[in-house]
């Protein structure tokens, strides 16, 4: 037979749970757990005749054939059950990672298993009777709290909604889940308060409370309930030891303790704020003990002002002039500047003031006379319902953030809090995002993990915070290598980048006005590190955070010091906006996300940051489609009108910036994906009309990736080949303007002519009788990064062969004559010796002549016919 099988010490949620799924399965037999709750067994004691459960008794492993399971993913032990009976499982809890090949999971993480179930229900429009709605909505209440827990969905509402619809009593709900604790369990509970032991963890009150009973004691988790109420804590662990064992009861009011996750540690499981274990084999002491300290571990510190601010801030002098600030103060584009007076703050200039002042024809105001006036500030350890009421207050929107000797030190924003919120509040599909050790070694390789932990520690012991971002952090998420490592500091980067040089060797190239400076690890790194010095990253890059502005369309940035969250706000796209924290230690491994960076990744859409991104630089349009062919993503629709728009603005760009940006497409593996959807656009066409690749593109990509292991020459540069195959079909008479446009030199430019002529007009390369000589004339002068296009783009086997002996043989080809032998033989100096030269070497290899005597007889008719000219 078919069975329904839920976890024993059943809930409401498990009993309604094995209904449901027999009104799906009408074929199985539900059989109750070995053990109840007791507000569960006293329901089915008194309306069992209306519900279709078998007793646990009843129950014989042996004729079981297949097994449904609710509310849980471990089988209960079961007499005499065949092993590997087919187990179908239904379940709301987060799915385990592993399952045997004959079990089955479907379900979601969501408020209650019933609610799972009776979506299915509603879909196949089941009937209900009163009692069973009732039921499952005993489930679907106790599970999320009375819909109350952060657990709960809105399709919990309407699973509760359509229950009440099939006639589920609400009243009947409210009796069975809040009843009065009998005898015993308020002896308990009184002992549990007497035990409780309280402590303030990263700014939170947790309390854990231990007891010992005699028995076994029906629904400790009402008595846990009750003492939640009595203490106020964030978080609450009831540890009870009883005969058989120890059981875990956990919850929180918050967010701060996820418990189902600590509940996992001792083999439980359940919800962020709603969970249990049963242990064995542990003393009551060892249980608490190891329970505070997983507590620790795993707590999320309170937020604070200095974890919501930018540090450093744009500051006015009260007594500077509008007009001396209005220009560069658009450019920034913040909504308010702190004002401050002899380095303490006395107001506030929002951009809607100090516009309105503008309008008014205020031009030579003071600042003190159009701010907001008011010493209204933050300390960096306040807490967020300080900054909360400071704004409704104040009504300023940015609040300056100071020390304790009243000096500004950054700034907090209604965005700030917004965003606040909304990491607080995270959509069902989020969670906290970290990178451990683990990924980095696993993804970049153990020595890079080493290099980055390194730094990291001297951040630490520096004090001062640290990130790693851009590229590398987006690319270690998409768990692709990518050993471009770069570092932000709040603090000095050359300083920190000169410690480690000194500490651990190196050396260290700085740029004083941008705050950067490049490392490059030596031998000495490697050995304290205990790696192979080849296998460490050529160098890593340190920043000081950094926030800029563009003083006209693009211009190249006017950079200024910043915080982190600025200095990823610069940017160009939201994916490469992603950072992980390294410093302090309590923060490490955690991805910081102000502009939504995870969700573009996990949505595969590369997205610009804000409207005038491309105007700014319009070498982003270029970068834009580079990574959306290199990660196969594509592009936000706003991010692809903003790039339309823009596309004028390409050709006022230097071409020595363009040809740098398309050099990094060139470097891509399919760089033909990347380079025809520029063309497709019309953006390469903004660049120069004349740039125009062939139809045939890709094919001549290919063609060259394919061949690449019989290639006649050795190519340095990737790039540069992938220059020559896309210039090859651009017309003669027009390419030197391309060229010109995009500022190669002089030598490449002639390289990228003499390819486009082979391919265009291969002469003797493709006449069916062309001697080696006239081969040789064609190819005579060419660099070889043309001659191996030529050979590439070859529509035959007998071109290339010819090209191939051309490298490899005819162009070393000389007569063992030059002009001292014809001097010698009375020849006067003139075009006759390079006549006479090139038709010996001709010979040579036509094959007319195969050794010197050969040489020597030719030589002497050509002097006497060439000395009878001259007579």
């Amino acid at each position: 037979m078919d069975i329904i099988l839920a976890h024993n010490n059943a809930d409401f949620d498990a009993v309604a749970a094995l209904l449901g799924a027999h009104k799906l399965f009408p074929h199985a037999v539900p059989f109750l757990s070995a053990r109840l709750n007791r507000n569960v067994a006293d329901f089915v004691a008194l309306y069992q005749n209306g519900l279709p459960f078998r007793p646990w008794e009843d129950l014989n492993g042996e004729a079981v054939k297949n097994i449904i399971l609710v509310d849980t993913q471990k089988v209960p032990d079961v007499r005499g059950l065949p092993e590997a009976t087919p187990v179908f499982i239904i379940d709301h809890h987060p799915k385990r990672d592993q399952f045997a090949p004959y079990e089955t999971f479907t379900g979601e993480t969501i408020g209650s298993t019933a609610t799972l179930l009776v979506e299915q229900m509603r879909t196949k429009d089941i009937r209900l009777t009163s009692l069973e709605a009732t039921l499952l909505a005993l489930g679907v209440y106790e599970d999320t709290g009375s819909l109350s827990y952060s657990v709960t969905t809105p399709r919990d509402l309407a699973a509760a909604s359509w229950l009440l619809e099939q006639g589920a009593v609400l009243d009947t709900v409210r009796r069975f889940l809040a009843r009065p604790l009998n005898a015993e369990q308020t002896t308990l509970l009184d002992q549990l308060l007497q035990q409780a032991e309280s402590r303030v963890i990263e700014g939170y009150a947790v309390v854990v409370a231990s007891a010992t009973i005699d028995d076994y004691i029906e629904q400790i988790n009402s008595v846990a309930h009750r003492l939640r109420d009595f203490l106020e804590a964030e978080a609450l662990f009831v540890v009870v030891a009883h005969p058989t064992g120890i059981q875990l009861v956990c919850r929180a009011t918050g967010d701060a303790v996820d418990v189902g996750q600590i509940a996992r540690q001792f083999g439980g499981g359940g919800h962020p704020r709603a969970a249990a274990a049963a242990i064995e084999n542990m003393t009551l002491e060892a249980v608490t003990s190891q329970l505070w300290q997983t507590i620790e571990a795993r707590i999320q510190p309170v937020s604070r002002v200095a974890d919501l601010m930018s540090f450093g801030a744009h500051t006015l002098e009260a007594d500077q002039t509008l007009e001396a600030v209005i220009q560069p103060l658009r450019k920034i584009g913040h909504e308010g500047y702190p004002v401050v007076e002899n380095g303490r703050v006395v107001g506030l200039l929002t951009r809607r003031s100090a516009d309105r002042a503008l309008e008014h024809g205020l031009t030579g105001a003071r600042i003190r006379e159009v701010m907001d006036s008011g010493r209204v500030t933050l300390s960096p350890d306040d807490s967020i319902s300080t900054l909360e009421r400071r704004m409704v207050e104040s009504g300023w929107g940015q609040i300056p953030v100071v020390d304790t000797q009243e000096r500004l030190i950054g700034i907090v924003t209604r965005t700030d809090l917004i965003k606040h919120w909304a990491k607080a509040h995270p959509s069902r599909e989020e969670a906290v995002v970290e990178i451990p050790h683990e990924r980095l070694a696993t993804v970049l390789g153990e020595p890079a993990a080493k290099l980055i932990d390194l730094v990291a520690r001297t951040m630490q012991q520096a004090q001062i915070s640290g990130y790693l971002v851009g590229g590398v952090v987006r690319d270690l998420l998409l768990e692709r290598l990518n050993l471009d490592i770069d570092f932000v500091v709040e603090g000095d980067a050359l300083t920190l980048a000169e410690s480690i040089r000194s500490a651990h060797g190196g050396n260290v190239d700085g740029f004083r006005p941008f705050g950067t400076a490049k490392w490059k690890p030596d031998t000495r790194t490697a050995q304290r590190l205990g790696v192979d010095h080849a296998s460490l990253p050529e160098h890593i890059d340190f920043a000081t955070a950094r926030n800029e502005f563009y003083a006209h369309p693009t211009a190249l940035p006017t950079v200024y010091n910043s915080s982190i969250k600025l200095d990823l706000g610069r940017r160009d796209f939201t994916i490469n906006t992603l950072a992980v924290q390294l410093s302090p230690v309590s923060a490490y491994g955690r991805v910081l996300d102000f502009y939504g960076g995870l969700n573009d990744l996990k949505e595969k859409r590369i997205r610009v940051l804000h409207s005038l991104s491309f105007i700014d630089d319009p070498t982003r349009i270029l970068r834009a489609i580079r990574f959306k062919e290199r990660l196969g993503f594509d592009l936000e629709p706003r991010t692809a009108e903003l790039i339309e728009t823009a596309k004028p603005m390409l050709r006022r760009i230097t071409g020595g910036r363009l040809r740098e940006e398309l050099n990094l497409l060139m470097r891509e593996r399919t760089p033909y994906r990347g380079l025809l959807e520029l063309q497709q656009r019309g953006l390469l066409s903004a660049i120069h009309p004349d740039f125009v690749l062939s139809p045939q593109l890709q094919q001549h990509f290919e063609a060259a990736l394919n061949s690449a292991g019989r290639w006649p020459i050795q190519v340095p540069d990737v790039a540069d080949l992938h220059w020559h195959l896309a210039f090859s079909a651009i017309p003669l008479d027009r390419l030197l303007e391309v060229c010109e446009r995009l500022m190669f030199g002089r030598g490449r430019t002639q390289s990228l002519m003499d390819a486009a002529g082979l391919v265009q007009q291969p002469g003797a390369l493709i006449e069916e009788h062309a001697r080696p000589s006239h081969i040789t004339a064609r190819l005579e002068g060419h660099t070889e990064l043309a001659l191996l296009t030529a050979w590439i783009l070859a529509d035959t086997p007998l071109t290339q062969q010819r090209i191939d002996s051309f490298i490899s043989m005819w162009r070393t080809v000389r007569p063992h004559t030059n002009g001292s032998t014809l001097q010698k033989m009375g020849l006067p100096p003139g075009p006759r010796y390079r006549q006479i030269l090139e038709r010996l070497r001709a010979a040579w290899l036509d094959g007319e002549i195969t050794d010197e005597a050969g040489e020597q007889h030719l030589l002497e008719t050509l002097v006497a016919g060439a000395s009878h000219d001259l007579a």
